[in-house]
């Protein structure tokens, strides 16, 4: 069992999110300890390096970050200027050497939880507005719109995957009973069927899509703690089998990354403390042992297998063969 209480090693505090875009280009996105700041961090394939930028020193977080070659966006949410407990949505994009801010419609209260990009003219952002309803903005290579949600959309929108122009998939924070998941087929989003699991609800973390016919999303259930895998086949979402390691308090998947229909990471942590790290190789999802006592918060899977994890600690590299920690400088 692993202590609670762990020492940070470098300024920054976590890394939530990981997009790998080449074996040689991959970004992260973050905070470091108090204060708290947004981190941007890239792979160049050789090292991991903190970007230093003005847009990067407001107090704030940054949750999720997606690119395609050339760009990248990341968001979050920040401190607003004229109120210290105020949070305003945030989103930064990276192209070449210059870091920006990026204006979100109004109103900017709230925040972004998750970004997907297929294209410089097609990408989503979703998060929630303060007291108010979920949102999901859509990028259209020239601003950032609200996207009309289903009347029965509540909570706030955790996760977003996309393809393509007509493929995209988002999962919320459902208050009264399980995440829902919701799909874009061009012209809007609609509410799509779900698996239900007998005596309990559950939550989703995250989503990955690889096309039209294959999406996964993963999280937990609300009683037992067990991991939770949902599969979509192209005509429905099930339930797929997944491990839960025994842990008095349960186990949680935060995020999935596929690249093909046999590989796929999901990952997370188990409430001892341990990492939890489960591979899909095309028949089952097996758990792949990580040592150390820390949690993972997303991960990013190139074609040719290898991967990113990032968390506390935060990098690891998949080889192939096992995770290993990177260091972050």
């Amino acid at each position: 069992m692993c202590p609670h209480a762990r020492t940070a090693t470098t300024m920054v505090s976590a890394l939530n999110a990981v997009t790998a875009i080449s074996p040689r280009d991959a970004w992260a996105s973050g905070q470091t300890v108090r204060p708290s700041l947004p981190v941007l961090a890239h792979w160049n394939g050789k090292s991991w390096t903190t970007l230093g930028s003005p847009v990067l020193q407001t107090p704030g977080v940054l949750t999720a970050v997606s690119g395609f070659p050339g760009s990248i966006w990341a968001v979050g949410a920040h401190r607003h200027a004229t109120g210290a407990h105020r949070w305003t949505h945030l989103i930064v994009r990276v192209t070449g050497s210059t870091v920006r801010t990026v204006p979100a419609p109004l109103p900017r209260a709230g925040w972004l939880f998750g970004v997907a990009a297929t294209s410089a003219a097609n990408a989503w952002a979703v998060g929630y507005i303060a007291a108010g309803p979920p949102l999901i903005l859509h990028w259209n290579g020239t601003e950032w719109k609200r996207a009309a949600l289903p009347r029965h959309a509540a909570g706030a929108v955790v996760g977003v995957a996309a393809t393509s122009a007509t493929n995209a998939w988002a999962i919320d924070t459902h208050n009264r009973g399980n995440s829902q998941i919701w799909h874009w087929d061009g012209k809007r989003w609609s509410r799509a069927a779900t698996p239900a699991i007998a005596g309990q609800t559950y939550a989703l973390g995250g989503v990955a899509a690889i096309s039209a016919k294959n999406a996964w999303a993963v999280g937990q259930t609300s009683i037992t703690g067990s991991t939770v895998i949902l599969h979509w086949g192209g005509a429905r979402w099930r339930r797929a089998p997944s491990p839960s390691p025994p842990a008095p308090g349960g186990d949680f998947l935060n995020a999935v990354s596929a690249s093909s229909a046999d590989n796929a990471w999901a990952v997370g942590s188990i409430t001892t403390g341990e990492i939890l790290a489960e591979h899909w190789d095309g028949n089952s999802w097996r758990v792949v042992p990580i040592p150390g006592c820390d949690s993972l918060s997303g991960v990013s899977v190139l074609p040719s297998g290898h991967a990113w994890a990032v968390g506390s600690p935060p990098t690891m590299r998949w080889n192939g063969t096992a995770w290993h920690r990177v260091p972050l400088t």
